[in-house]
């Protein structure tokens, strides 16, 4: 198969798409998988990384003059043509769109030129994009049962998040935490928000460090733009990393203290992990506070509101999360119960549907 994937904006659209494409060449390594994004934005840059071939797009941002509306309108209707030739030169035999606008001019060329697609959502509650392009689309794959109701007219079908596939069997290497100066033998507790980070959490875990019980470690991963600086700095049983592997920490840790994106709620389930989750305000739709809600409200873990969020608050739930094992335990089984391990494979299989019937 000739698979052309649109994707991009952030890590939750784009590394499911790349996980997708990794268990599509592991099922066959004839499978072609092709990608297009914004040509100025992360997948830019990490796609081709990845090795895949990439075709980038331009698409202007919209804001509230009339002046930047037009040019969004002029943008999206070139990566539309520019979508079309394309397609003509690749000759795909599916196109396959994770969210974000720019899959937009690629889902519409595709449909106009009779090429099947399909849509992922990862969200709980579906974006603007694929709420518009499952009028068009041949076949939508969700992660939630919410995602049926807001797509009625779509052919869904809640398959899960390819990233769970790629996690299901990743085993802890205690270098990931040795190398930065930690033991191994001692529980360790990893906040985690999001590879740009926040600026906002960061200030209360900074003030909650010094309420911290000494019996755990602490790994902060400050992300790579946070422009927030931590008054804490390294000591014994605490260490700062602007990155970390993210599954490694999740498999290895007591307690993750994480965002709600897509990506690391499926993570989360298919580790799984024990945690609390403090949902972005900044995202689209509020999604973020949907897909934590969806997992505590059944027991699958500890949401906190931002806006409820202090240094006490945030102190006293890792203390007293960190030294309840059995509470820990019922929050990894109860969110392994969610987890879609074989989402990759049940979605290739229904690609294969699609095209062959």
């Amino acid at each position: 198969m000739k698979i052309m994937i649109a994707t991009g904006g952030t890590g939750g659209h784009i590394n499911p798409a790349l996980d997708l494409a990794h268990i599509l060449k592991l099922r066959n390594p004839k499978n072609e998988v092709i990608f297009v994004g914004s040509d100025n934005r992360m997948e830019a840059t990490v796609i081709p990384e990845a090795g895949y071939k990439f075709y980038g797009l331009h698409i202007t941002t919209t804001a509230g003059s009339v002046i930047s509306k037009v040019k969004y309108a002029t943008s999206l209707m070139q990566a539309y043509f520019e979508s079309k030739q394309i397609l003509k030169q690749e000759k795909p035999d599916i196109c396959i769109a994770f969210g974000n606008y720019i899959s937009v001019p690629l889902i519409l060329a595709a449909h106009h030129l009779g090429i099947k697609t399909m849509l992922h959502e990862q969200n709980s509650f579906a974006g603007k994009a694929n709420k518009f392009l499952s009028h068009f689309a041949d076949a939508v794959v969700g992660c939630y049962e919410s995602n049926k109701s807001q797509m009625p007219k779509a052919n869904v079908r809640i398959l899960g998040n390819p990233s769970a596939s790629v996690v299901k069997d990743v085993v802890f290497n205690p270098e990931v935490i040795e190398k930065i100066g930690l033991s191994k033998d001692i529980p360790f507790v990893v906040f985690m928000m999001g590879s740009l980070g926040s600026s906002s959490v960061s200030k209360v875990i900074d003030e909650a460090i010094p309420l911290f019980d000494q019996d755990f470690q602490v790994i902060i991963v400050s992300g790579k733009a946070n422009s927030y600086q931590f008054q804490n700095t390294d000591s014994g049983n605490v260490k700062f990393v602007p990155y970390i592997d993210g599954k490694q920490a999740l498999k290895g840790c007591t307690l993750a203290v994480t965002r709600a994106g897509a990506t690391t709620i499926s993570e989360i389930c298919a580790l799984p992990a024990a945690a609390v989750l403090i949902p972005s305000p900044f995202v689209a739709n509020n999604h973020q506070v949907y897909n934590a809600k969806e997992l505590g409200e059944k027991d699958a873990a500890i949401m906190i509101e931002e806006g409820k969020l202090s240094p006490q608050l945030l102190a006293t739930t890792v203390n007293t999360l960190v030294h309840d094992k059995q509470t820990c335990n019922k929050l990894k089984e109860n969110a392994h119960k969610l987890a879609k391990v074989d989402a990759a494979n049940q979605m290739i299989d229904w690609i294969e549907e699609v095209l062959h019937g």
